[in-house]
């Protein structure tokens, strides 16, 4: 497989030019080298790399990693040359030849996923980067269902399939990286895992903890907050129908039948207003006004079920206001809800031998899955291509 190479580069050091010259050396395509405002102390390595054949794009100010990513992608549309996807990597070297060749190796077996080089954190890892990458995988499964043991690597293999809309997604910075998979996950794309041997190279990293942390923190909320937002939104409709039913025009019947028809009049005008909010999440992949209709009013009926049955129990029992019997349970069934929506009334079915979307898969054959199921090491590259 022809692939091409993009490293983003931000104040390298010279250990970028003999990576260069390794990646070159070793074939896998075209390298290009994105020069991310670095300035004129840096040019003697960037002049390196094109002395190499490595193709150099420059920013004339450092504008991150996600824009330097975006003119990689940009100058890839109009010079292909045949290849079959890129692979981004770093620029300190982390990552090496061998396991840059096992990405080409993952995405030549499974040509419709998105390949990640997955780092073994129980071996060199500094326990702040395992524990912020650990964070972000278990907040990526809960509100994006998408299940990666390291969604914050740097080396990926991204087939030509998924390049559409990549040069449009959000993101100047780290948060890009991470918009990346949310969209590939909404496309439909798998995750192929594949373990590699990562060196740990802090000392050239410009991650700033603080603001691109916090970058990150809110791409990971904006989807619960929209989701909050349409549920926000339905809740009032649906709270103001309940109270005019149950306080006036309802309010000569016994209590059972007063809820019951109030929850049932309020949910069905609610819903209509949530179901159209909730197609537009991030989430989403499946839109189809038919398939998803049928689950969400399954779910819907589910829920009335149960908004009716512990309202009326707070209000018998405990004695509680209507509307805020209504609330407290209202509330609980939200969490629940956008579980369900996330992982069945939105999530697309995919045939059957095929890995779900967003779910991370071993990458096929004898040495990635032996390797990863064992903990053990990948093999070092022969010494012309040592880091």
């Amino acid at each position: 497989m022809r692939v091409c190479i993009v490293i983003p580069a931000y104040e390298p050091g010279k250990e970028l030019v003999a990576y260069g010259r390794q990646l070159c050396a070793a074939q896998l395509g075209p390298v290009v080298a994105v020069d991310d405002g670095s300035g004129a102390q840096y040019a003697h390595i960037f002049g390196a790399l094109r002395a190499l054949g490595c193709t150099v794009l420059t920013h004339p100010k450092n504008r991150g990693r996600g824009a330097a990513l975006k003119t990689a992608l940009e100058w890839y549309a109009l010079h292909p040359n045949g290849c079959d996807g890129i692979v981004t990597t770093d620029c300190d070297g982390r990552y090496t030849v061998r396991d840059v060749q096992r990405i080409c190796e993952a995405m030549a077996r499974c040509p419709h996923s998105l390949a990640l080089g997955c780092r073994n954190f129980d071996r060199h890892i500094p326990p702040r980067s395992a524990a912020g990458s650990r964070a972000v995988s278990a907040a990526l499964r809960a509100l994006y269902d998408i299940r990666l043991s390291d969604p914050q690597t740097g080396l990926r293999g991204i087939p030509n399939a998924l390049h559409p809309g990549l040069l449009t997604l959000r993101g100047e910075r780290y948060e890009y990286d991470l918009n990346l998979l949310i969209d590939a996950k909404r496309q439909g794309f798998a995750f192929t895992a594949v373990p590699i041997e990562a060196i740990c190279s802090c000392s050239n990293s410009h991650y700033r903890v603080i603001a691109d942390s916090a970058r990150i923190l809110l791409r990971l909320c904006a989807g619960l907050a929209q989701y909050a937002l349409s549920s926000g939104l339905s809740a009032s409709v649906d709270v103001f129908i309940y109270g005019v039913l149950v306080k006036r025009t309802l309010q000569a019947l016994p209590a059972a039948p007063r809820l019951f028809w109030a929850a049932v009049i309020a949910r069905v005008f609610s819903s209509v207003v949530n179901y159209a909010c909730n197609r537009r999440l991030p989430y989403v992949q499946e839109k189809r006004i038919g398939v998803t209709m049928a689950k969400y009013y399954c779910l819907w009926l589910a829920q009335l079920a149960a908004s009716f049955a512990g309202a009326w129990l707070l209000c018998t029992r405990l004695h509680l206001d209507d509307l805020l019997a209504k609330l407290l349970i209202d509330a609980l069934l939200a969490i629940a809800s956008y579980q369900a929506q996330l992982r069945w009334v939105f999530c697309k079915k995919e045939a059957s031998g095929k890995s779900a979307p967003g779910r991370q898969q071993k990458a096929p054959g004898k040495g990635a899955s032996a390797q990863q199921g064992s903990g053990k090491s990948a093999p070092e590259p022969e010494p012309e291509a040592a880091q």
